[in-house]
């Protein structure tokens, strides 16, 4: 049997060698020392691997799940890079209005346009849109005090014709007099990507008090009785209340001017179908450009002057203009609409030059024009609004509409003979 050999050189060695006698060498084979174990250390790495996956899986989490935004009245929202600016007005312009404010009479109704605005946020450029892409749905709820004896009532969002001063959405939201606020609209966008965004506005319907003047009760006769009428009126009454003033189916011998504060003016007809008629010139100027109201009345000239000028924020319906150089101008800063009006006979029907960007109802419905050398000269229009002659009747004037700007206008359900 084979002894002890050396581990180093292989030659035979005693039993009890601890040194080879042919190459000296230590026989012993020594191990390398073992660093100490620090278990510790071993937990530490575990611990930060783990942390390593739970951050994933937020992150992951994060990616995949989708977000909730709620605001009033605006915000800004970021998708593929592009940040946006939200916004929800009553408002022409994408200026926000988390709280807005209207003032009611008791006996009225109304409507107002809500509108979602879209802008690049460090242009403010219009970018509905882009903005439109990422869009899935858009929806309005209305919370109200459920006892209103007149609800608060809404049309779903639509796409009006001009995003840059209608929005990209808009909705027309309706009450009266009798309804009760404060309400609250809550849009509601459901983005393509899963994300929820709402958008909130406060309605706040303020009563205003009426004023009605009949007369029956006041001296309205003769032109400087309707004068002396409004002039004390202008000083007495302060805003905001409401002032009506009824006329009586009479021909004013000469002109009227409302200066001072918004007064509204309804005419009358009697049984001989005399309607209540100015042969001078009215001016609606108002201070302040508040709303108003000018209601079946005639205008009727000789040939020279301006039959009604508005320079308001105003509404003109079921009107006559007979024989002026301009039978009705919309000026100043402000918007104003005939409706349902007769322009004939005139060297400028109606004339609108206004230099504001107010714009207001744009379907002028109903009008006819028989007869003007223009039936319509539309020197400046706030906004570029596109003008709406539904309905209207153009016959036998020397020109029709006179747009040398060629501002946008819709002239579909028009009829030209």
């Amino acid at each position: 049997m084979a002894g002890k050999t050396c581990p180093h050189c292989g030659a035979s060695l005693p039993e009890a060698a601890s040194f080879c006698p042919r190459c000296a060498r230590d026989v012993h084979i020594r191990q390398a020392p073992r660093a100490p174990s620090r278990r510790w250390q071993r937990r530490l790495r575990r611990f930060g691997v783990l942390a390593a996956l739970v951050l994933l899986a937020a992150m992951l989490y994060d990616a995949v799940t989708p977000d909730v935004y709620d605001a009033w009245g605006e915000l800004i929202y970021t998708i593929n890079g592009n940040d946006y600016h939200l916004a929800v007005t009553f408002r022409n312009d994408p200026t926000p209005e988390p709280e807005y404010t209207v003032q009611v009479e008791a006996d009225g109704r109304y409507d107002r346009a809500a509108k979602l605005f879209i802008t690049h946020v460090d242009t403010g450029v219009d970018a509905g849109q882009m903005f439109n892409q990422h869009l899935d749905s858009c929806f309005i709820q209305v919370e109200q005090p459920p006892d209103s004896p007149s609800p608060v009532t809404w049309l779903q969002p639509e796409y009006p014709g001009d995003p840059a001063t209608e929005g990209l959405l808009l909705s027309v939201v309706s009450f009266t007099g009798q309804s009760l606020g404060p309400a609250e609209l809550a849009w509601t966008l459901r983005m393509k990507n899963g994300d929820t965004i709402v958008l909130r506005q406060g309605l706040s319907l303020a009563p205003v008090d009426t004023l009605d003047f009949y007369p029956e009760d006041h001296a309205m006769d003769t032109i400087e009785d309707l004068q002396a009428l409004v002039d004390q009126i202008e000083e007495e009454v302060p805003l905001p209340t409401v002032v009506n003033l009824y006329l009586p189916p009479v021909h004013y011998e000469g002109g009227l001017t409302l200066d001072g504060r918004p007064i509204n003016l309804y005419g009358s007809v009697d049984e001989q179908n005399k309607r209540t008629a100015f042969l001078g010139p009215v001016a609606v100027t108002p201070e302040n450009g508040g709303r108003s109201t000018v209601e079946n009345v005639e205008f009727r000239g000789d040939g020279a002057g301006t039959g009604l000028m508005v320079e308001a924020d105003a509404s003109v319906k079921n009107c006559g203009f007979y024989g002026w150089d301009t039978g009705l101008l919309v000026g100043g800063v402000h918007w104003a609409d005939p409706v349902g009006c007769w322009f004939e006979d005139n060297g400028v029907g109606f004339c609108f030059d206004s230099a504001g960007d107010y714009f207001n109802y744009s379907s002028f419905e109903g009008n006819t024009f028989l007869r003007n050398e223009i039936a319509v000269d539309l020197v400046r229009v706030p906004r570029a609004k596109e003008i709406n002659f539904r309905n209207c009747r153009f016959s036998g004037n020397g020109g029709n509409i006179h747009n040398p700007s060629g501002y946008p206008i819709n002239i579909s359900y028009a009829t030209f003979a």
